[in-house]
């Protein structure tokens, strides 16, 4: 059927469209309130004025269709299928970290504080978005400090009583799991911190001066004393935020921004009247995406995946033709009511011009930055002499321990900068022994072919851990795998010696080198060169993350070892028992009640785990740890 003759079958009704090109790839992805009316205005004149469907109309050899019950589904449609299928003139966000959120239990009889980064619906409390890990793990030292919530993983229903932890030795904690707190006094250590965390501080100094009187006139001077030091810690808080707004409300700001082919966006993070914290969102290659476009890629990152936190209001600084549709999908699925706001004048607007303010200025820094790199990655390939500019680098590293537990590491760097989600890690399984040629080999086969069979994108730049010998088994296992060595540049990189010749004494002192197939020479790289960095950072990285996850491998190993020598612990309740507690240091400190409430473990698996690292406490009974394991 032909393009004109499919349009006119267009359904009035809610839905996703996909417009596919002529070799049958989908090109573009969208969502409409009534797609007869949206997608049909494709083709008329008026929009023949948009940079993006000027460049998007002329590549549309047929559209399909997708009709969903209401809008909120064909939002959660489009997004799906968007990130399943990244079509070209759909933008999309790479990076897709989570922010640091604060979670208090507070549907548990004495609820605890923790830092996590993922939204569930269990009754709890959530307060963020801290975008900085680091100053959300030093608010939580300082509330650990002095606002001593119980830290332990136990459920406790008041009907069971522990023996107190080093915490509350160290006034950390005022041990409710040993019932030394009645739940009345612990209620209002609770209450104060969702005051700090919400920002209430006047009505939490006022609440704390109340009680610190009250205690003082009992000549309850140590109690008085922490309030005192509480109301300090409030204080000090009070005096490091921002207020912005005089109406307590959780609002999100945004601002987009422009520069050359590169768009930005500044987000203000808003709670209860308070600038909580702040993000930028660099996107690149941006010329062919109009704000639209821009605005449905942030708001999808922000909110619709998961059960992700959506405040009371949305500042946006011009009108999304989508905006209903938002709303109505935060109201059916996230059960609060959204509003998206476009504000003309007052302290909404000063809000919109500061994201703005901001983000010129982010933008302006990432773009200084962005010409940095381009400037290193262009002295890289001329210094090298090779034939892309290595945008995109993997790098291949080997780790084992006299031939033990063969690891392989993939480090991945693009545009200067490391990309820690496609690292990939391999475990050598064709390998015996300290064989490090055969397992380079191994890895780059498993790695390539995968690329070739899954069409992957390909790299710039292949970076060898090695000398001559490695390069020359790197050089005959891709061409096998097909690699077009003429495309992508493949290099080694070395250490060699050299006689010192100034001075009296002659020594020997290390140099870096690079070597390249086809080429009989070394090139030694300068030291403090820029070449000599941008090397030296990913292969220096590939091996740190070769390390660690030698490390973990063989942590795993020794520990599962350890644990097969235990009666009744099977590979199923090993996995389990490792999954709940990590480590071996941490399964060797558990107490017995905290073994008992791992999943899948039983009492008596608990009493055997226990008795098996502990076996002077079960004194009268005869020790299951053998001696071989003694030292752990």
């Amino acid at each position: 059927m032909k393009l004109d003759e499919k349009l006119k079958l267009l359904p009035e009704q809610p839905g996703i469209y996909r417009f596919i090109s002529k070799d049958g790839k989908i090109i573009y992805i969208g969502k409409a309130k009534k797609l007869k009316h949206r997608v049909r205005s494709y083709f008329t004149e008026s929009q023949q004025s948009d940079y993006r469907v000027i460049n998007l109309v002329p590549n549309i050899a047929d559209v399909e269709w997708i009709v969903t019950h209401t809008e909120a589904e064909a939002l959660i449609l489009e997004d799906k299928l968007i990130k399943t299928h990244k079509p070209k003139f759909n933008i999309q966000l790479k990076d897709d970290k989570s922010y640091p959120y604060f979670k208090l239990s507070v549907s548990e009889l004495y609820p605890r504080l923790t830092l996590v980064r993922e939204i569930d619906k269990d009754g709890s409390l959530y307060f963020g978005p801290y975008v900085s890990a680091t100053q959300a793990r030093m608010t939580w030292r300082v509330i650990r400090k002095y606002f001593p919530l119980r830290q332990s993983k136990m459920v406790l229903d008041g009907s069971k009583t522990y023996r107190p932890c080093l915490n509350y030795q160290l006034k950390k904690c005022l041990a409710p799991c040993a019932g030394l707190v009645a739940v009345e006094k612990y209620d209002r250590l609770v209450q104060s911190v969702i005051h700090l965390l919400k920002g209430n501080y006047e009505e939490l100094i006022n609440n704390l001066k109340t009680e610190m009187g009250q205690q003082a006139e009992k000549m309850n001077y140590e109690e008085a004393a922490v309030l005192r030091d509480q109301i300090h810690v409030v204080r000090q808080t009070l005096l490091k935020q921002r207020i912005v707004s005089k109406q307590k409300i959780d609002r999100d700001v945004f601002a987009v921004v422009r520069s050359g082919g590169f768009a930005g966006v500044q987000v203000l993070f808003v709670r209860n009247g308070i600038l909580l914290s702040d993000d930028f969102f660099l996107y690149k290659k941006a010329e062919r995406y109009d704000d639209q476009e821009i605005v449905r890629s942030i708001l999808s990152r922000l909110y619709l995946a998961g059960d992700r936190f959506v405040p009371k209001e949305i500042l946006l600084p011009f009108t999304y033709d989508h905006a209903t549709m938002f709303e109505a999908f935060c109201e059916q699925q996230k059960d609060t009511r959204t509003h998206i706001r476009i504000p003309q004048r007052g302290e909404k607007k000063v809000l919109i011009d500061m994201a703005l303010k901001n983000g010129e200025q982010s933008l302006a820094v990432r773009l200084k930055t962005i010409r940095a790199d381009e400037k290193i990655l262009a002295e890289v390939k001329h210094s090298l002499k090779l034939k892309n500019l290595p945008r995109k680098v993997e790098c291949f590293d080997i780790s084992n321990i006299s031939g033990t537990n063969n690891v392989a590491s993939m480090a991945v760097w693009e545009d200067n900068r490391s990309s820690r989600a496609n690292y990939r890690k391999y475990k050598i399984k064709t390998v015996i022994g300290a064989n490090d040629y055969a397992a380079m080999t191994e890895v780059l086969s498993r790695r390539y072919r995968k690329m070739r069979e899954q069409k992957l994108p390909e790299p710039d730049l292949i970076l060898i851990d090695g000398g001559k010998g490695q390069l020359s088994s790197a050089v005959k296992v891709l061409k096998e795998e097909g690699v077009d060595l003429n495309r992508i540049d493949l290099i080694g990189i070395a250490k060699g010696r050299t006689e010192k010749k100034a001075g009296a004494d002659k020594g020997e002192s290390d140099f870096e080198y690079v070597v390249k197939p086809g080429r009989k020479n070394i090139i030694p790289l300068r030291k403090n060169s820029s070449t000599l960095f941008f090397l030296q950072n990913i292969r220096d990285e590939a091996h740190r993350f070769a390390i660690s996850f030698h490390r973990n491998v063989r942590g795993k190993k020794g520990l599962t070892s350890q644990l097969e020598a235990i009666h009744g612990i099977g590979d199923v309740k090993r996995k389990k028992l490792l999954k709940a507690f990590k480590n071996i240091t941490t399964i060797k400190k558990a107490s017995l009640e905290e073994l008992e409430q791992a999943k899948g473990l039983s009492k008596k698996d608990a009493l055997s785990i226990h008795r098996f690292f502990h076996p002077e406490s079960t004194p009268g009974k005869k020790a299951e740890q053998s001696k071989d394991f003694q030292s752990g």
